[in-house]
């Protein structure tokens, strides 16, 4: 039973109308008398209050919670889903390639420890040398990241390393950056993979947000959020300059 199955019989069961909620993490909602239901892309439903219920439970009036450990908990993190509509095989290639080449500063921003995308991903990709979409995906058929899925069916990317827990300024910054890598990916002709060592990462990280095209005070509280974590001058290249002594004063 897929998804859609899953979501129609429970809205059925109870009488009630199920409720896409689209970007950017594409989940139903069903709400009832005592209770709101959440069904995500994977077709695993959980509670108001988070807890995860079995369908068969669910439609034979047994909701059983599912008992998770406080690692688990966590652990668990948060989907960001973008269309994959205007993405050919190259631009695909470069999101994947513009990724790899601030991973570090991502990583260090976000507070994530995994690698969002891996080495062989990368080599793979730019040694195939892909131009479509069904290229891109036969090339990366046997190579899989657990951070980023590339779903085909869907017509989707979806990036899974971001922490459910964070606060509603964080997953909105987090959805503005994952939309313009999206959006960037797709303009530029190629993009380099290589990730070059920096001594001043606010600044260089900065930057790069710009090239995004994370500019102006739309974007003002996103910069900041993202640059928090990071060590160096964001205004100055080498540094705050000091202050030059008047001699004559």
């Amino acid at each position: 039973m897929d998804r859609k199955e899953i979501v129609k019989a429970i809205g059925e069961h109870f009488g009630v109308k199920p409720k896409y909620l689209g970007a950017p993490n594409f989940n139903y909602q069903i709400e009832t008398e005592h209770e709101t239901f959440i069904v995500d892309r994977e077709g695993q439903i959980t509670t108001s209050e988070g807890r995860n219920v079995e369908f068969e439970a669910l439609l034979n009036g047994m909701i059983e919670e599912e008992v998770a450990t406080p690692e688990a908990e966590e652990s668990k993190g948060l989907s960001i889903a973008v269309t994959m509509n205007g993405h050919t095989g190259i631009s695909l290639t470069n999101l994947v390639n513009m990724i790899n080449s601030k991973q570090s500063l991502i990583k260090k921003a976000l507070e994530i420890e995994e690698d969002i995308v891996s080495d062989k991903l990368v080599t793979t990709l730019n040694e195939a040398k892909v131009g479509t979409i069904e290229e891109f995906q036969k090339a990366i058929c046997d190579t899989k990241c657990s951070c980023v899925d590339f779903n085909f069916d869907y017509n989707e990317i979806t990036f899974k390393f971001f922490r459910e827990r964070d606060s509603p300024e964080k997953i909105k910054a987090y959805t503005q950056l994952v939309e313009l890598l999206s959006e960037k990916a797709q303009k530029l002709k190629n993009a380099s993979a290589k990730e070059k060592a920096t001594d001043n990462e606010k600044f260089t990280f900065r930057v790069w947000l710009n090239r995004l095209g994370m500019i102006g005070d739309e974007y003002k509280e996103t910069r900041k959020l993202l640059l928090q974590n990071l060590t160096g001058n964001s205004a100055f290249r080498y540094g705050k300059p000091e202050k030059e002594t008047n001699i004559w004063e």
